[in-house]
């Protein structure tokens, strides 16, 4: 069956919370330095409440067969013109999460047009994200997506700093 996506509401803060757990994971077991591993304080209902009360931020919930299987939260960024670049304006997709028993589902494609679709709505055509080098799932699923690198940022870690304040 095709995932539903339909927008949050203020009462979805609870599931946007549970939902980030599993990405929050995949992070924390690729760079434990970095990320802190799933709990009640890396994503609180707190925060999703106040990400889904924010007008500039699009969030979004996918369910497949009646169950909750992800969620996707962008914001709506506008930049001025400045002396080197033209304005533009742009949705930067900050989270996507799928839980693994639904992936390869539509979920997180249905997310993705959710995001763009409301981008469109609001005459906004260029969707971006970060997406990290070790994440080769979520890099050939954005790539089916039709999104490609544009960017490239690189690090330094001092091999005796264990603290990843290096970064």
């Amino acid at each position: 069956m095709n995932a539903v996506v339909r927008r949050a509401t203020a009462a979805d803060a609870e599931l946007l919370s549970a939902l980030n757990a599993d990405v929050q994971a995949i992070h924390a077991q690729a760079l434990p330095f970095r990320f802190k591993p799933p709990g009640p304080e890396t994503f609180p209902p707190s925060s999703a409440a106040a990400l889904i009360a924010n007008s500039n931020n699009l969030v979004f919930v996918a369910e497949i067969d009646g169950a909750e299987a992800g969620y996707a939260y962008a914001e709506v960024v506008r930049r001025a013109e400045t002396l080197s670049a033209y304005a533009h304006e742009l949705i930067y997709l900050h989270h996507i999460s799928v839980r693994p028993q639904f992936r390869r589902r539509g979920a997180g494609q249905g997310l993705i047009e959710a995001e763009r679709a409301a981008g469109r709505e609001l005459g906004i055509v260029l969707l971006t994200l970060d997406v990290w080098s070790f994440n080769d799932g979520a890099l050939e699923f954005f790539r089916r997506q039709g999104l490609a690198p544009y960017n490239t940022r690189l690090w330094s870690r001092q091999a005796s700093d264990t603290s990843g304040s290096k970064d």
